[in-house]
């Protein structure tokens, strides 16, 4: 059987390979037009909104932000409770809450984003769901792979009642983990109200002779953030998994993903702007206790 495959897929390599065409792919040119927008705000951080333009898909600099732009963010009280953020000094586009001044979310508020700039106001709004605690994390062995790579698992309750999101950020010695494919999202349709018993969020995949491709390796310090997220964040994170798995030939085509702002001009704005109530975990240090386990 595994000759079959193995000759079956050399033959439509070569199918391939023999009808090789060059196309050219018309790009559009007005994506580098688009106002995109990054916003946060936590229960635990103060919130920032980073505002840049597109570029084209052949230019490899940083992106540029955008000055000049009067950026609100409020609740939805009775009277809101509004503040106007304040271009870093450091930062071009970047928007912070002013120095001195605190401004955190508050879960189960709705958080809307304004911003006006060039004769345009953007918006988005938020709701900022409460998350469960999570009880504890652990680094062992994974239930994958033979146990030759670390995972890392997280106890806690989940709230009853469908319609729950999570996003679990993982830092290792303080860094946050941001690629594309660390991205760890999940809904409670299949677990609603149960006690979540050790579930696997990472996996330290990497090729079993080269140690040196670990992310978690001797000594490092683990600790996972546990994250309300919007239904809406869900599908946008999950699509943001999937872009970043493109190349192969089954893979999503890449394209631009739909953000939750809007514009007055009804043009599109790319970007994302979320809300989270965030739950800390304990640290794990990766000592000979943890290491042994491996084979």
């Amino acid at each position: 059987m595994k000759k079959y495959i193995i000759y079956t897929l050399g033959f439509i390599g070569l199918l391939f390979s023999a009808c090789e065409d060059v196309i050219e792919v018309k790009l559009n040119e007005e994506d580098i037009d688009l106002y995109a927008v990054e916003a946060k705000i936590t229960t635990q951080d103060k919130p920032y909104v980073y505002l840049y333009k597109g570029m084209k898909v052949n230019n490899d600099r940083a992106f540029t932000g955008t000055s000049n732009a009067i950026v609100t963010i409020s609740d939805g009280q009775t009277p809101p409770n509004s503040m106007v953020l304040e271009e870093s000094d450091t930062q071009k586009g970047l928007y912070l809450v002013p120095e001195g001044v605190d401004y955190i979310g508050i879960a189960n508020r709705e958080y809307t984003v304004n911003i006006e700039v060039d004769g345009t106001t953007i918006t988005a709004t938020e709701f900022l769901s409460p998350v469960e605690p999570i009880d504890s994390m652990q680094v062992r062995a994974s239930l994958r792979g033979n146990k030759r790579f670390l995972g890392i698992f997280t106890y806690g309750a989940e709230t009853p009642g469908l319609g729950d999101y999570y996003k679990w950020d993982i830092f290792v010695n303080d860094t946050l983990l941001y690629d594309s494919e660390h991205i760890v999202v999940a809904s409670d349709e299949l677990v609603d109200g149960n006690y979540i018993n050790g579930l696997e969020i990472f996996t330290d995949f990497h090729e079993p002779d080269e140690e040196d491709k670990r992310l978690i390796k001797y000594l490092d310090r683990v600790q996972v953030y546990q994250l309300s997220i919007s239904e809406f964040a869900y599908n946008y994170f999950s699509q943001l998994y999937e872009q970043g798995e493109t190349g192969f030939l089954f893979s999503v085509p890449p394209a631009n993903i739909k953000g939750n702002f809007s514009s007055s001009g009804g043009k599109e704005v790319l970007g994302l702007f979320t809300a989270h109530d965030v739950s800390v975990s304990n640290v794990v240090l990766i000592d000979d206790s943890i290491e042994s386990q491996l084979d």
